[in-house]
Formats: structure tokens, sequence, C-alpha cells
């Protein structure tokens, strides 16, 4: 209803002039004229036709060119939006770089919403003048009641005009409310606002592969040598989602958990932006057990601590550092019982830590 309320403008002028058709002329006595309509009130009643009608003339077309471009701006927005949330054939770079263009197409824009308002106000005015001014002239008088005859035949397909036009524009403006408010032009629903598409409790309840999109954004884990004896350890997300909630677990040689990773993300600067932390810079690597052969995996939850991705990671290692990357998805499927989900449970802050089991 909230998207609506405005229509309120169009259609009582609409719902006023029927209600008079309908000879409920007990309530609108002031409204019927005796005798000849006096000359002046023709002379106004056909300077106020024309005027209104110059003004329809050139508003409605650019109302329709206007609104026609913004089409052609949500139907790029919403294929847009498709790629993102399903990015089969989309790198890294690709999505970073579509999610900057779908902010740049899917935003609301100042124009639209004030040639949505003039619209709305002159087609509302323009209803219920021309519904007054063709009251004047016909007394209100059509054909509901079985008479018939050539002046209430005129009437009648001069109403049929006006109901023509008055639907004719009240289509035009709830075209227009659609618009403005990024109606998807290919899907059901509206499409995403930035918010929402960097969400992913909202990207969950679109038609997505969120283990697709969750192997090409998932971070980096990297572990850097200090000056000092002790090492650095830090994680990379190339895209910051905000209500990501992972856990990620990093294997030795004889397969045992020797470091966990885990965190919540909830707060959002800008949309598509990347994001670096440092878990700490006094990591003891024996301790960790961490060695050339580790690999490991990420999971990822959604709010109900289901389970809603899965990664493989590897190492990769030089002299100073070691790091681990996404290597492929896996199916979720394949996790039968879990409980590292306990790690991240009911946390509703942003949060990011790791341990040594």
């Amino acid at each position: 209803m909230g998207k609506w309320w405005s229509l309120i403008f169009i259609i009582i002028p609409f719902l006023f002039i029927i209600s008079v058709i309908l000879k409920l002329k007990t309530h609108f006595d002031i409204l019927l004229i005796d005798g000849d309509i006096p000359d002046t009130i023709v002379n106004s009643a056909d300077l106020i036709s024309w005027i209104f009608g110059g003004i329809m003339s050139l508003l409605g077309f650019i109302t329709l060119f206007v609104a026609f471009s913004y089409e052609n701006r949500l139907l790029v927005a919403s294929k847009i939006k498709q790629q993102i949330l399903r990015p089969f054939a989309l790198s890294l770079e690709e999505i970073i770089s579509s999610i900057s263009e779908y902010k740049t197409y899917a935003s609301r824009d100042f124009l639209l919403n004030f040639i949505y308002w003039i619209f709305l106000i002159v087609s509302s005015i323009s209803i219920l003048s021309w519904g007054l001014i063709i009251g004047f002239y016909t007394d209100y008088n059509v054909g509901l009641n079985g008479d018939f005859d050539f002046y209430i035949l005129f009437n009648d397909i001069t109403y049929l005009i006006w109901l023509t036009l008055s639907f004719l524009l009240i289509a035009i403006t709830i075209l227009l409310n659609l618009i403005r408010h990024n109606k998807d032009p290919i899907e059901k629903g509206y499409l995403m606002t930035e918010q929402e598409i960097s969400d992913i409790d909202s990207i969950l309840k679109k038609n997505n592969d969120i283990q697709e999109l969750l192997f090409k954004i998932s971070p980096t884990i990297e572990i850097v040598k200090n000056p000092t004896a002790k090492h650095e350890l830090n994680i990379y997300f190339p895209i910051k989602l905000i209500n990501l909630r992972f856990v990620m677990l990093v294997y030795n040689s004889k397969s045992n958990v020797s470091l966990r990773v885990f965190g919540v993300l909830k707060e959002l600067n800008k949309i598509g932006d990347s994001f670096f932390h440092i878990l700490t810079d006094d990591l003891n690597l024996q301790e960790f057990q961490i060695d050339d052969k580790a690999i490991g995996e990420i999971k990822y939850y959604n709010k109900e601590n289901k389970l809603i991705g899965l990664v493989k990671i590897q190492s990769e290692k030089d002299p100073n550092s070691i790091t681990f990357n996404a290597i492929r998805k896996m199916d979720v499927k394949l996790i039968t019982e879990d409980r590292d989900y306990q790690d991240i449970e009911n946390i509703e802050h942003e949060i990011l830590d790791f341990t040594s089991k």
C-alpha cells in the first residue's frame, strides 16, 4: 500500500464524476444548470478544455518518452541483477563491476519522481474538469434507463470518450508509479535495492545460485611473516556482503583442524567495497601446526544456521607467507552432520575471530 497511496489523487475525481453520471443527483444538484448554459460558462469551459488538452498532449509525450527511457534502464538493471545472483559466466572482477553498474541503473531518480507528480496532478484535474464540462453540456444524461434517441446516443459516445481518456491517464499513472518504484520488467516484484543486492539474507529470497556466488566471492586467508618471529593472520573479502556468516576450517597434513576462522559481517560503508581485516599480528605458527600441505574448507550459513555454501580452499606458500584461496565449490549435501555453526550461532553483530581448534 505504501507504493500506491498517491493514486488516491486520481481515483477520487474519477469516482466523483462516475457518481454524478449514475444519477446520484440528489447530492449534486449544484452541478445542474436549468435552461441554456450561459455563454460565460461555455467560453470558460472551452478555455479550460483547450488549456488542459494542450498541457496533456505535451506532458503525455514527455512522460511516455521518459517512462520508456527509464524502462530500458530497469531492463538493463534486471539483467545485471540476474548475472550477479547467478554468476556462472562471470569472473570475480566482472561481479564487482556488475554490482557497481547495478547501483547506477537501479538508483531512483528525482526527475522521474518529479514528472510523476506533475502528471498525477494534471491528470486528476483533467479528469475532473473534462467530466464536469461534459456534464454541463449533457446534463449528465446517459442512456442507463433504457431510453434511446440520438441525443442520448451522442451523450453516451461523449462519456465513452471521457472514460477511455480517464482509463488511459490512470493506466499511464500506474505505469509511471511502477517504474519510479523500480518494478522488475523481467521477474515478479521489484528490483533489489543497493542494500539488498549486498545482503545475503535478501539474496536468498530471490531466484539465485548462492553456492556459485559464494564460491566466487570467497575470502582469502593469509599468514604473513613479521620481522619478529611471530606471524600476522589476516582475511580479505573481495566484496563485502552483509549478513555473511561463515566458518573456515584449515586442516594440517594429519587431517586435524589446526585453524578455525569464523565471523559474521554486518556493517557496510559502500556497496561493492572490499574488506580487509587483521585478525592478529602475534600468531605462533608452530602452535597452530600449519604446514605446506594444509587444506581446508569454508562453510557458509544462513541466519537459521542452515548450510548454504561449501567451498574447498588450498594453501599456497612462499618464503614469507601462506595464502589460502578458494579452488572449487562443493555440494552442501556432502555434509550430513554439522555443528560448526556454533561459533557464530545467535550472533547479530559484526565479528571476526579465530581459534586453534
